[in-house]
């Protein structure tokens, strides 16, 4: 049985081989060299006049501009989200001791509130005292 795809296969194949050949001939090789040494040539003048281009010279102080920005914009987030913290502190320390003053308020009028109780009963009990002891005198006296 005949394969019909053989003759486009060999016909590949053969183009193939003429491709390399051609490739490695000894002219094509030299002309390839020439030509990479010739690229690198005017790759290294045109990076040359780069180097000294204002073209150069402005994106590096736009690049180094945008650094400083950013670094300006970030140091300001920082600073704002530490400063955000301490008035946060602040606040807590205000709203404690507000507290704390709240609380010994509290302590001194109940210390108050007790010792004026305490005044209140032993003065009720200085007067019961005293009321017992002059009707005993009363009774004796009769």
């Amino acid at each position: 049985m005949h394969n019909i795809f053989e003759p486009y296969v060999n016909l590949i194949n053969a183009n193939l081989e003429t491709f390399s050949r051609f490739m490695n001939a000894r002219e094509i090789t030299d002309l390839t060299k020439q030509s990479a040494l010739k690229f690198l040539e005017v790759a290294q003048e045109n990076a040359s006049k780069v180097a000294g281009s204002d073209a150069l010279a402005n994106w590096t102080r736009a690049v180094i501009d945008n650094y400083v920005r950013f670094s300006n914009e970030y140091a300001q987030q920082v600073f704002g989200i530490v400063s955000q913290g301490q008035e946060f502190v602040s606040r807590q320390m205000e709203e404690g001791n507000r507290c704390f003053a709240q609380i010994a308020d509290i302590s001194n009028r109940g210390v108050e509130a007790g010792v004026q109780s305490a005044k209140s009963a032993g003065d009720e009990a200085v007067n019961e005292a005293n009321q017992q002891l002059s009707g005993g005198r009363q009774q004796r006296a009769k």
